[in-house]
């Protein structure tokens, strides 16, 4: 099941798909109209889609695979980040490493050594290392961060990717569909769906609705990998824990502002005072 409305997919957006003269035909079944030059995506087939894609990745959750987000333009980054790490997941936010796919094996390595380092790093154990070395060291720990950081919980190949553009992530879905990857992706009205297990039609520039649709993959993959664990183990599941990453997020938001606005109000009144004092004065 879905946790996602498509009044919601209305509201952030995910219905506005590209120019009309910048679209690629095979994206014609999930088209609604064309409205003022615009593509308009239909959102129930969108819901429909989704709601399948939600379904596989509880699946994957409960045979204890994996799941990798990717997502590297502007508008995507962030969130695939901010939603990956709050769940655990493996991302790629900024840029893909060639090869993480088709060459895990050299991939995994260089994570397994990136490892070595922050461990080194972490303990200042540097030997007989003059300042230059560990100067260069340092250099070669940001850049493997840079380059591999989001991908260090993976101890093998995910189950499936998920995509927020598919023009923008070309050599990530080539690597996938070589490999027999199962790939899910959100596909806007000029992208090509060749190869793509899970379509998800929708608007992939908005940044409200890539939020809306890496949450609904996400706190579904979550949520059944939370059951998982508890059934392997005999435990029950708390209510806690079945709390979807998402509203964990949005709680942590709340409580940021509310301490933000505290501090304000606090604030303002200290500076009411002095200036009650000064007027007495």
């Amino acid at each position: 099941m879905v946790n996602v409305t498509v009044e919601q997919m209305l509201e952030a957006g995910l219905h506005f798909g590209h120019q009309t003269f910048r679209w690629n035909p095979k994206m014609r079944p999930f088209i609604f109209d064309a409205r003022d030059g615009i593509y308009i995506i239909d959102l129930v087939k969108t819901h429909e889609k989704l709601k399948e894609a939600t379904d596989f990745v509880a699946g994957l959750a409960k045979e204890g695979s994996n799941f990798l987000l990717v997502g590297t333009k502007r508008q995507a980054g962030p969130i695939i980040e901010e939603v990956a790490k709050a769940a655990g997941l493996p991302y790629v936010s900024a840029h893909w490493p060639g090869g993480l796919l088709t060459n895990f094996r050299t991939i995994k390595s260089r994570i397994s050594y990136l490892k070595e380092l922050r461990e080194k790093f972490a303990a200042k154990d540097f030997g007989d290392m003059t300042k230059k070395e560990i100067g260069l060291l340092a250099k070669e720990l940001v850049s493997l961060e840079e380059a591999f950081g989001g991908v260090d919980t993976l101890d093998s190949l995910p189950g499936a990717i998920f995509v927020v553009d598919v023009l923008q992530e070309k050599i990530a879905l080539k690597e996938a569909i070589k490999l027999g990857i199962p790939i899910i992706a959100m596909v806007d009205t000029n992208g090509d769906p060749s190869g793509i297990e899970f379509v998800i039609p929708a608007n992939d520039d908005a940044k409200n609705g890539i939020l809306l649709v890496t949450r609904a993959l996400v706190d579904s993959f979550v949520k059944n990998r939370r059951v998982a664990a508890a059934k392997a183990s005999k435990a029950e599941v708390s209510e806690e824990e079945l709390i979807p990453p998402s509203e964990i997020l949005e709680q942590k938001e709340v409580k940021i502002a509310e301490a933000k606005q505290e501090e304000a109000t606090a604030e303002a009144e200290k500076r009411e005072k002095r200036a009650t004092t000064k007027r007495k004065g």
